[in-house]
């Protein structure tokens, strides 16, 4: 296969911020490691971690979520975990049921839990939570709650959650990753500007402030009051930013974290040349690519015409992307879903085989026969700047010229979609439960459809999806993503893994259809 060459006008720049990045982030580990030792046993175990993404906020309601939920991962107990193979376990609450409608949810709170300020964990402190969360404006995952009617507390250790239309996957909502199942204290809820900063949560550890450098390193020690003592196997977590996946890397070889949290971008490039005491935890889990979402033409005009977004999937060598991205840790996809999860359509795969030849043609027909200017942004990390260098190299074979905007971190992003100056987002994102999904890519009120974009055809599709059993609606959400790949909303690139390095010093399970590995799940080895 040809090679892939990820080279652009950037490139110098780039370098330039890697070096950078990598001496700031070696600094910033070591300050955040050696931040309120003092007070901690000779011989204290330590869960040195990194991550790619700076928190959004240490708000559950604001926070993004997988890898950019990391850091709520160690204070917030959600309400039920999904293990690696999609069933539920206990986490605050000890019983939960669906009703045979799909539309009431019921949760039993457990009676020995208490929040790290030491409040205890109550049937109405869960509701106030989940009201909070769900009233919260500018909240990334508000859309996932739209259809709740009430929630009510049943009894002192029940809470019952009702939707107006069938949900066969609520009970999905309250685990880990979609944040809404992080219970936040009554004194959080009471005191929001504080719950940027601060954790108020049920989970085994609570922020430590004052070893905590905001947007760089953050600290965790024990919460005492949290209910199982047993799950608490280190002394202190801290969890160190690292925006360059260079530096990251250098910090595992030198066992100054060990665990990282990464992409399969940076696994392809280091699978083959890890030390001895280093493993790579990888399982196929979502989808990377490129979002095009202004459909309607506001900020670039070009993309209202579906053949022109068609004409860009056609320009796209998923092959040869994939292998040069991902190599391992990937595969070519053009929906989105991927294999093993629900609605994913092997015929859908050939919809866009590599054809420039015919890209040319719909560009010319839409009348853009010369070309034009896309206008695109990415979040400053590895895996997004190395991709968006290859699929600017691809698009220039047909005529169409990139014109990237580097967005510092996941807030700007955010801030850039809200006030509609985006038009195109080179971006990556898990798989899941189709029902949950669509909420963030195809609901006109989900996260990552900020210009509400609409199709009557597809609209109808997933409102007949959606009310189906999950176990007989696989055959309606292949007509839903088929219909999304019709109307070329995205141009997904690659199938992707979900990665983790870590060293051999810990024991970490797979993530699995939990999508992520939940910090309380990194013990010791030995």
């Amino acid at each position: 296969m040809k090679n892939l060459r990820l080279t652009s006008t950037s490139t110098i720049t780039t370098r330039r911020r890697i070096l950078h990045s990598t001496v700031a982030g070696a600094t910033m580990l070591c300050m955040g490691l050696l931040s309120g030792t003092t007070a901690l046993a000779q011989g204290a175990k330590v869960l040195t971690v990194g991550g790619p993404i700076a928190p959004l906020s240490m708000d559950p309601a604001l926070s993004g979520n997988g890898r950019a939920g990391l850091f709520l991962s160690p204070a917030y107990e959600p309400l039920i975990r999904t293990l690696a193979d999609g069933k539920f376990a206990p986490g605050l609450a000890i019983a939960w049921s669906l009703s045979a409608d799909s539309k009431e949810a019921m949760f039993t709170i457990r009676q020995d839990a208490k929040f790290s300020d030491g409040e205890p964990v109550t049937a109405e402190a869960v509701k106030k939570s989940i009201e909070y969360w769900r009233a919260k404006k500018g909240g990334p995952f508000t859309a996932n709650l739209a259809t709740v009617t009430s929630i009510d507390v049943v009894d002192k250790t029940k809470v019952r959650i009702r939707v107006s239309a069938p949900q066969p996957n609520l009970l999905n909502l309250f685990d880990a990753y979609w944040n809404v199942g992080d219970i936040i204290s009554p004194k959080g809820v009471d005191a929001p500007e504080q719950l940027a900063n601060k954790t108020f949560g049920a989970g085994p550890y609570k922020l430590d402030n004052a070893a905590t450098i905001t947007g760089k390193s953050y600290t965790y020690v024990p919460n005492e009051h949290y209910y199982d003592k047993s799950r608490i196997k280190w002394d202190k977590v801290v969890i160190s930013v690292f925006e360059d996946q260079n530096s990251a890397i250098s910090a595992v070889k030198a066992g100054q974290v060990k665990f990282l949290v990464s992409d399969p971008f940076t696994a392809n490039q280091n699978s083959k040349n890890l030390p001895s005491d280093v493993q790579i935890i990888s399982n196929p889990a979502g989808w990377s690519g490129l979002i095009l979402m202004d459909r309607d033409g506001q900020v670039q005009p070009e993309l209202k015409d579906v053949r022109v977004r068609q004409a860009i999937n056609y320009a796209l060598d998923r092959k040869l992307l994939s292998s040069a991205l991902f190599g391992q840790f990937g595969e070519p996809l053009t929906q989105l879903q991927g294999k093993g999860f629900g609605g994913n359509d092997p015929k859908l795969e050939e919809r866009y085989t590599y054809n420039p030849a015919k890209a040319k043609q719909l560009l010319a027909a839409a009348g853009y026969k010369d070309g034009f200017d896309l206008k695109i942004a990415y979040v400053n990390n590895t895996l997004s700047v190395f991709q968006t260098q290859a699929l600017a190299g691809q698009l220039k074979k047909v005529g169409i010229n990139v014109k990237p905007t580097e967005l510092a971190n996941f807030g700007a992003m955010l801030a850039g979609m809200r006030a509609k100056t985006i038009s195109g987002l080179v971006f990556n994102s898990n798989f899941g439960v189709p029902n949950l999904a669509r909420f963030q890519t195809l609901d006109p009120k989900g996260n990552l459809n900020f210009y509400g974009s609409e199709d009557a055809e597809l609209s109808k599709l997933v409102a007949e999806a959606a009310g189906l059993p999950a176990d007989k609606a696989n055959a309606s959400w292949q007509k839903v993503y088929g219909r999304a790949v019709e109307l070329a909303w995205f141009a997904p690139v690659a199938a992707t893994h979900v990665v983790y390095f870590a060293s051999k010093s810990v024991k970490a399970p797979k993530a699995g259809q939990s999508f992520v590995i939940d910090l309380i799940d990194v013990v010791p080895a030995q």
